[in-house]
Order: structure tokens, then C-alpha cells, then sequence
């Protein structure tokens, strides 16, 4: 039956591609804008006055054709097709690089990190808050976003995430676009054909890591091992986080279902914080105009305090709980240099001395 006038004029006007390419759009659609299938199809409904939840989920599930449209699907795919051109969600900026300490604990982040990205290493990063783990390895992933390229992939675990959330994040991350019904084989299944697509698979970084149950991390752990190929690594993964995250991969409990991850992890890292030399060092090229400023042994020490923290549970090599150790925050200083810089404080004072607030 031909369809009415003002359906054809329609029609012409939105010129749909295939019905196959129609319907991975509007799956896509929902992946990006975190719209579910009964949401999208109240919108459609909304704008065209006809297909509701019920049709809307057998479309997006590719069994429209079955469903009684026959072989003339083109209504249905110019109003889908129409609707997510007029309303695509717009992209997400991601954050630009900042500033960072070259400390020992940055070199070593940093190392670790190229390592993921380059060879498909894997690291474990642990150690107390203000050791600058999230602040470093999300400007690394900037620097290379900036620089064009996608080789890491940033990803923050909540506590209590589920494994199909987290395998969300990353396809979310990763721009593969997955509808939110779909099951979480088929989430990993789209990744590792995304992966597979690349000439190298990217690394993946997970923040605060020792929310993630050991069922989460071996599909972390598959994710690493189904990509590798004979010419090529798998995915590097870092697994950061505070003491907690080791104290579980050593847990009596946890370890004996961990001992393939722990022989994938070749760096594992305690981060102690800056040292005291560190602190001057870097303060004084902040505090110069070109040259080191010269610090009095008083504004030393005042500097040294306003960067001290104590670390109350630090963990000896086999994750257990240590004595306290007192450590210097980069993240303290670099709020203490700007806070300098902010009140102009940094000019050259007789005798080549710096003021230090």
C-alpha cells in the first residue's frame, strides 16, 4: 500500500540510509545520550504521535521487519534517523593538561604509564591521598589527547560499581557505542572488536581501583589477555588506588583467586610522596624569575610545613600495615606556588632572596 502524501514528503525530505544503518543509529543514539529504549521511544511518540515503547524496543533490537512492517520499513527509519540527527548529544570535552611536579613519584607514574600505552604492561599503583596518582595519570592522558592521540583510556570506579557499569565507562570512553540492554559478553565482545580495529589496543586506566571486586577484575584481566596477538600487546592496564588496593591483591582471602593478576603486574608501586629536597628544589625554580630562588633555613621549614602530611597506612611489601611515615604533598605545594604567584610574590628581592608567605 503506498504510503500518504505528507508521509512521502517526509520521506524525501529526511532521505533515511538502509534500515540496518538506521537502526544502529538509534541504538548509538541511546548509548551516547544515556536515554534508554522506552525513553526514546516516549520521544518518538511524542513527536509523531505513532511508534511507543513496545515498537521501539523491537527496532532497536532489529526485529522490526518481523514484527509486521514487512519489507517497507522507511517510515520507521526516516522518523529514528530524523529524530537523532535533530537531537545528537553534542561531543564531551574532555579536561585540558595541567601543570605537574617532575617528582620521583611523577617519573614513575609517568614510566609506568608509557610502558601501558607502549608495550601492554601492567602496573599497580598504590599509596595515600595527595600522592598526585589521579592528578598525574589524568594530565598524561590529556597531554596525549591534546598531542592527537588516543592511546589510554581514563576510567573512575565508584564504590560498589557493577562489572556492566564499569564495562560502560570504558565503552563509553572508548566511543563504542553499546546499547544499554545489551548483556556484558556482548559489551566485551564490542570492545575487543573495537580494539582489534586499532593497530594497537589502548591502555586502560582505572582510579581508585580497590573498589573493584575481584569478579570486576578478572574482567579487567580478560579485557588485557583476549587482546594480546602474536604481533602485538594487549591492553596495558593500571590498576591505581589507595594502600587498600594492594592490601586486597595480598588479602589471605583474595590472593589465591588473584595469582594470575599479580603474575601480570610486573610494576607494582608504593607512592611515597615528595621528599624534603624535592620540596625545595622544585620550590625554588617555582619561585624564580629564570634562576633557583634562596630560601632562609626559616621559610624552608615553613614551606616544609605547609606541604607535610602523614601518611597512616602505609603498607610493608607484603601489603601489610606499617608504621606511619610523614611524606610531602606535591598537590599542597603546587596550591602553595599559586597562591604565590596569585599574590605576586615571586620577584627578586635584594641579596637574590625570595619571599615565601
Amino acid at each position: 500500500m503506498p504510503l500518504p502524501t505528507t508521509e512521502q514528503n517526509f520521506l524525501r525530505a529526511v532521505n533515511p540510509p538502509p534500515h540496518e544503518q538506521c537502526v544502529a543509529r538509534g541504538n548509538e543514539f541511546c548509548a551516547r545520550s544515556g536515554m534508554s529504549a522506552a525513553q526514546f521511544g516516549e520521544e518518538i511518540q511524542r513527536e509523531f504521535g505513532r511508534g511507543g515503547r513496545s515498537t521501539i524496543l523491537v527496532y532497536l533490537r532489529g526485529g522490526y521487519r518481523e514484527h509486521g512492517a514487512g519489507n517497507d520499513t522507511r517510515w520507521m527509519d526516516a522518523r529514528v534517523w530524523d529524530f537523532c540527527n535533530r537531537n545528537w548529544p553534542k561531543p564531551r570535552e574532555h579536561g585540558h593538561a595541567q601543570t605537574m611536579l617532575a617528582t620521583r613519584g611523577y617519573r614513575e607514574i609517568r614510566r609506568c604509564f608509557e610502558e601501558a600505552v607502549e608495550g601492554g604492561i601492567n602496573s599497580l599503583i598504590y599509596g595515600p591521598p595527595s600522592a598526585e596518582k589521579s592528578f598525574v595519570l589524568e594530565n598524561l592522558i590529556a597531554e596525549r589527547r591534546a598531542a592527537g592521540e588516543a592511546g589510554a583510556l581514563y576510567v573512575y570506579c565508584d564504590p560498589g560499581i557493577s562489572p556492566l557499569a564499569l564495562l560502560s565507562r570504558i565503552a563509553r570512553e572508548a566511543e563504542v557505542w553499546v546499547a544499554r540492554a545489551w548483556t556484558r559478553e556482548r559489551y566485551i565482545n564490542a570492545l575487543l572488536a573495537a580494539f582489534d580495529a586499532r593497530p594497537f589496543p589502548p591502555a586502560l586506566v582505572f582510579d581508585e581501583a580497590q573498589h573493584l571486586p575481584v569478579e570486576t577484575l578478572e574482567i579487567i584481566r580478560a579485557l588485557h589477555d583476549r587482546t594480546r596477538r602474536k604481533n602485538r600487546p594487549g591492553c596495558g592496564i593500571i590498576l591505581a588506588g589507595s594502600h587498600n588496593l594492594f592490601r586486597n591483591f595480598m588479602h589471605p582471602a583474595a590472593r589465591p583467586r588473584l595469582e594470575q593478576w599479580l603474575s601480570r603486574l610486573p610494576n607494582r608501586i608504593q607512592l611515597e610522596g615528595m621528599s624534603r629536597e624535592e620540596v625545595i628544589e622544585i620550590a625554588a625554580r617555582a619561585w624564580g624569575n629564570g634562576t633557583k630562588a634562596k630560601f632562609t633555613p626559616a621559610q624552608e621549614e615553613k614551606l616544609l610545613e605547609a606541604c607535610e602530611v602523614e601518611d597512616l597506612y602505609a603498607s610493608d611489601a607484603e601489603g601489610r600495615q606499617s608504621a606511619p611515615r610523614k611524606y610531602y604533598s606535591a598537590r599542597r605545594l603546587l596550591h602553595k606556588v599559586r597562591q604565590q604567584k596569585h599574590a605576586n610574590l615571586g620577584r627578586v628581592l635584594a641579596g637574590g632572596k625570595k619571599e615565601v608567605a
